[in-house]
């Protein structure tokens, strides 16, 4: 779901450190790509802020490093590397900008009042989608549409209408993005809401629905190859067929596959792709410990290995995974 739905997060007591959970095989084919691996992104709650900041770290767990101070959420790299784009919270708005994986340059590139999140990048790195609001979440007729602005945040144009439209991603070849497009509260009672996912041409034809409303559904990505669009199911959502699964479809919306299942000790949610498509960062519901690790799991056995413990007061969240940067001589220098 949208940052603007879980401003507030929720507060994890106990920790536990697992080094490595082995869980049962997921059917699911690898993603192929010839980008490697570089550094993740993750957010990790401030107690004293109160809010997450934003974190990177090598694709092990180590070197972590801060960077951000304000309430930092979702993030996702530039193709080259060479910056992370992120929103962040500013008074009642939220915006987003783009900072250098060392921390420098960080630059904002939105401005307009309301809401606007969840960036990410165009696999030519020139354009960025997300998704935005000029109204506030307390605001009764709130709503977020799918947005692209250029890389620099200059021309930003709508792409959707007519929905209450989140977390746009592109499609490999850059010519569609996939999103959730929530349709309201799946009963009156219950807190999660029944989301479904779409695909779009960036030029806003061709909208069609690729996997029907379900309750708690959130967080769709595309696997580097183009084959699958993955998703999961809150775990929060605990009434929700399926709650703390990821799954997998293909973009015409067959085939749909667990990736993979909870357990009755781990819950899985906001499954992201490693660069080179063989295997995903997710993050990892701990029941016995009452908090969140980032793992890596594998999408062809759905074997999982923590990568980034943490202390209860300071859950992370919010995996991004950026390419392994370019040597100067494959950069042309």
């Amino acid at each position: 779901m949208s940052t603007a739905l879980h401003r507030a997060p929720r507060l994890l007591a106990v920790v536990a450190v697992a080094a490595t959970v082995v869980l049962a095989p997921a059917a699911h084919s690898a993603a192929t790509s010839t980008v490697g691996n570089g550094p993740i992104a993750f957010g990790r709650f401030d107690p004293g802020l109160g809010f997450w900041t934003l974190w990177t770290a090598q694709a092990n767990g180590t070197h972590q490093r801060r960077l951000t101070t304000v309430p930092s959420f979702f993030s996702d790299w530039s193709p080259d590397g060479s910056t992370v784009a992120f929103d962040y919270s500013a008074g009642d708005d939220e915006h987003i900008a783009t900072v250098r994986p060392d921390g420098s340059h960080e630059t904002r590139l939105t401005s307009g009042p309301g809401i606007q999140e969840v960036p990410r990048y165009a696999p030519d790195g020139k354009h960025i989608v997300f998704d935005a609001s000029s109204q506030l979440p307390d605001d009764p007729a709130f709503h977020t549409d799918i947005w692209e602005m250029d890389a620099d945040g200059s021309h930003p144009h709508q792409v959707t209408s007519d929905g209450f439209d989140v977390e746009p991603v592109y499609s490999p070849d850059g010519r569609s993005i996939a999103f959730g497009r929530i349709v309201g509260p799946s009963s009156p009672t219950d807190s999660a809401q029944d989301e479904a996912v779409y695909v779009v041409r960036t030029d806003g034809t061709g909208l069609r629905r690729v996997v029907a409303p379900r309750s708690g559904l959130e967080h769709p990505r595309w696997s580097p190859d183009g084959r699958l669009i993955t998703f999961n199911i809150a775990p929060e959502a605990t009434s929700a067929p399926g709650a703390g699964t990821v799954y997998s479809v293909h973009p015409d919306g067959s085939g749909l596959t667990v990736v993979r299942a909870p357990t009755a000790d781990w819950a899985f949610t906001k499954a992201v792709w490693s660069p080179d498509g063989h295997t995903m960062l997710v993050v990892c519901h701990s029941f016995a410990a009452g908090v969140d690790f980032i793992c890596r799991m594998d999408p062809r056995t759905g074997d999982i290995h923590v990568i980034v413990t943490t202390p209860p007061d300071r859950p992370v969240n919010f995996p991004s995974w950026g390419p392994r940067p370019r040597s100067r001589r494959e950069a042309g220098g």
